[in-house]
């Protein structure tokens, strides 16, 4: 694992080189400075919780420069909107104490009075890193202008209230719904001119306001919730981290004598084989939304189907299931990759379309 300094030293880099040099809010010495001092602030903040911790924080800053790079996002979204979007991660999970929201609400804990159980967590990542802009000497928004600032804490508040969980199931539909209503022109059914290898009409779409948030606010929640779309050696990793977060609150769930949270429970959960339900029922559908509207990020889908055959691969030696058992699995395994490829495709066959 890297370093406090390594990754302190990777966040900065990726959001201060994002732009090429002389482009975007990081261009000068002085600006330089005040980010690294605002990154060492967060990285502060952060807690020593087995997941939501800084080396998460500053994974999703990389992943989400990454998907910016891939789905082109030059193309449709202003410098400032990159900019918003890589601090935005980078301070997304601020002073995370490694429970979620539901047992914050369950215990009457002072976040969730204090924000009537409507996402407390998120609230309150966005409360402190508001908190550590308002020094001067941190402030990474002090090149805006007073209409910038506000669009981009307008921004940022969006996109981090929407990397809580309960939003997911609406994004995944809101994704599905804007291919839908543009399916003419995703088909290409409708050849026109190209920026960047992109064609012009698709670009029209996600520059409109209501899309271009909703595409912010699913690159930072992709970014976020993407470890099943990695190679397998590192997507278990962060499955096993994440894995003992959940239990850690399982165990203070038990000790309260409150429910304990499916996915919770040490005694009781076949790990593999959370991981293949929370894929398939959760993560699958929301790449592959992505994926149709962007096919470029293919290769998030088909590390995404290879790591559902791994989790199967596990669960089978863990618990020696019966013939049956076996090609129901495999059946649904197969459904996700039979999905992802169609997603790639955008229902057509021809292979030339992933690029």
């Amino acid at each position: 694992p890297l370093t406090k300094t390594q990754r302190t030293s990777l966040a900065v880099f990726t959001i201060s080189r994002f732009h090429e040099a002389g482009d975007g809010f990081v261009s000068s010495q002085d600006e330089q400075q005040r980010l690294q001092r605002f990154v060492g602030a967060v990285e502060r903040e952060y807690l020593p919780v087995p997941f939501h911790n800084f080396a998460h924080a500053v994974d999703v800053t990389h992943g989400t420069a990454r998907l910016m790079n891939i789905i082109s996002s030059e193309s449709f979204l202003t410098d400032l909107e990159q900019y918003v979007l890589l601090i935005a991660a980078v301070a997304h999970d601020l002073g995370h104490p490694g429970v979620n929201n539901g047992f914050l609400s369950e215990v009457g804990h002072e976040l969730a009075l204090q924000y009537n159980d409507r996402s407390p967590l998120e609230n309150m990542h966005c409360a402190k890193l508001y908190t550590i802009v308002a020094n001067p000497l941190m402030n990474v928004f002090s090149k805006l202008s007073k209409d910038q600032y506000k669009e981009a804490r307008k921004n940022c508040i969006e996109v981090i209230l929407h990397t809580d969980m309960m939003g997911h199931g609406s994004m995944v539909k809101d994704l599905q719904m804007t291919y839908q209503i543009n399916q003419e022109v995703f088909s290409n059914k409708i050849e026109g001119p190209m920026i960047n290898g992109n064609n012009i009409a698709e670009l029209e779409i996600f520059t409109q306001a209501e899309t271009k948030l909703l595409v912010m606010e699913c690159i930072l929640h992709s970014a976020d919730v993407s470890n099943p779309c990695r190679i397998w050696d590192t997507s278990y990793a962060w499955a096993m981290v994440c894995l003992e977060e959940f239990f850690a609150q399982g165990d203070q769930e038990k000790m309260l004598g409150i429910p304990v949270q499916f996915l919770n429970d040490r005694d009781k959960l076949n790990k593999p084989n959370s991981q293949i339900g929370f894929i398939e029922f959760m993560i699958a559908p929301f790449y592959s939304a992505q994926i149709r509207l962007w096919p470029s990020l293919h290769e998030l889908g088909d590390n995404l189907t290879s790591n559902l055959a791994h989790w199967a691969d596990m669960w089978e030696k863990e618990v020696n299931p019966t013939d049956e058992e076996k090609g129901k699995v495999h059946g649904r395994v197969n459904k996700v990759r039979e999905n992802m490829q169609d997603a790639s495709t955008r229902g057509g066959t021809q292979a030339g379309q992933r690029g």
